[in-house]
């Protein structure tokens, strides 16, 4: 075992209120919640604590509290609004292995294993923060859950050590926000029980973490960052090609021939001008006009878009691949320009995007460990296809 990997659950000890093999999970913030129903799915009930006086509560299986932001305070509604408690914070800590459902009204649900911490924010201006705390690999069955449709067994064993090696890898990503990880892909995709809702998915994905439990990967002595994607279209990229700056990432660009039956092989996909532009605009938080043009700089031999620049009229503004991805992605949804290997065409009153690959196109290939674990390689050959002369650690008593 890598030294990191022993040292980091000390670490996480040091963190306020986190057990060694706790994560603590900011939830829901980009929706800035100002308001959220918490309600008791299944099991004993929950026990609510919240700053002030009187601010302790019983939440009986099947009821809902609702907790709304106002004047830089939490408004705890119990017992169907008969009961009001007035907080800064409060703790929703559930009895054994009980459910909590989180509603966003009109946006969003999810269910939860663990404890909420739900406060006003920072320095009381809002939106409400909403921290879970769960267990470890509690976490990563729900982010292998969420990342997958097809299954093989390999191939989930391998993403789990993938999922798990991200965390120790990335401890306290959000620290300055209270919390390790965020639960969008910003971090790794969460969706809490929601994701293990199949019981026969639940089953084999619990299975397959079960059996890697406590395994990282490792690279002379240092935990890799762990960096996964949909598929990688035929060839990976690294963190500095995406993202610049220097990395301790050690491995150079891997090529795939296993996920050239993926769907996302080879994309097209295509939007309006003026959303494309109106969506630049609202990221850049200037108007770009429906006469702008955008130029890609790509890298001849396998399309790698290194940046693209928006001309609009004399003006030039220069974006990374991965910073014109969000743009688009947070107002016209991620499956308009899938992978940072594109090319762009203006037809008409529409851009055309075609490419290859899905994600981020580092790290471990999800079409292409399901590929290989059909095949018949195991977990161990996979990774090492993806992470080559990585050390996979071996789980010890308490990791």
């Amino acid at each position: 075992m890598n030294a990191l990997a022993v040292l980091l659950p000390l670490l996480l000890l040091a963190l306020p209120g986190a057990r060694p093999d706790d994560v603590r999970i900011g939830l829901f913030s980009l929706f800035k919640p100002e308001v959220v129903e918490v309600r008791v799915a299944s099991g004993d009930g929950a026990n609510l604590t919240a700053s002030g006086p009187d601010g302790h509560a019983l939440i009986r299986r099947g009821e809902s509290i609702a907790i709304r932001l106002s004047g830089g305070r939490l408004h705890i509604a119990l017992n169907a609004g008969q009961q009001l408690l007035i907080a800064t914070e409060t703790r929703i800590i559930p009895s054994g292995a009980a459910v909590l459902e989180l509603n966003l009204p009109g946006k969003i649900k999810r269910a939860v294993r663990g404890e909420l911490l739900i406060d006003t924010g920072s320095g009381g201006r809002g939106p409400l923060r909403i921290v879970l705390t769960t267990d470890r690999e509690a976490a990563v069955s729900s982010v292998v859950a969420a990342e997958t449709s097809q299954r093989k067994t390999e191939a989930l064993k391998a993403l789990a050590v993938v999922v798990r090696t991200f965390m120790f890898a990335h401890p306290g990503r959000h620290s300055s926000e209270g919390y390790d990880f965020c639960d969008t892909t910003h971090c790794q995709f969460y969706r809490g029980e929601q994701a293990l809702s199949d019981l026969g998915a639940s089953t084999e994905i619990e299975e397959a973490v079960e059996a890697t439990k406590g395994e990282v990967l490792g690279f002379k002595g240092r935990t890799v960052e762990g960096y996964y994607t949909a598929t990688c279209g035929g060839m990976t990229v690294t963190p500095s090609m995406l993202w610049g700056g220097s990395t301790s990432y050690p491995y150079r660009r891997i090529s795939c021939r296993w996920c050239k039956g993926s769907r996302f092989d080879k994309w097209e996909r295509s939007a309006g001008i003026a959303k494309i532009l109106g969506a630049l605009s609202e990221f850049l938080g200037s108007r770009v006009s429906l006469s702008a043009d955008l130029a890609t700089d790509r890298d001849p031999a396998s399309g790698f878009v290194r940046s693209i620049t928006i001309a609009d009229g004399t003006a030039r503004t220069k974006l990374t691949a991965d910073a014109f991805r969000r743009a688009v992605g947070l107002k016209l949804g991620w499956n308009t320009v899938l992978s940072p290997t594109f090319a762009i065409e203006r037809h008409g009153p529409r851009f055309i995007f075609r490419g290859h690959g899905f994600g981020s196109q580092i790290g471990l290939c999800e079409a292409g460990a399901l590929a290989q674990a059909i095949a018949g390689r195991s977990y161990r050959d996979i990774l090492a296809f993806y992470y080559p002369g990585a050390a996979i650690s071996e789980p010890t008593a308490h990791e």
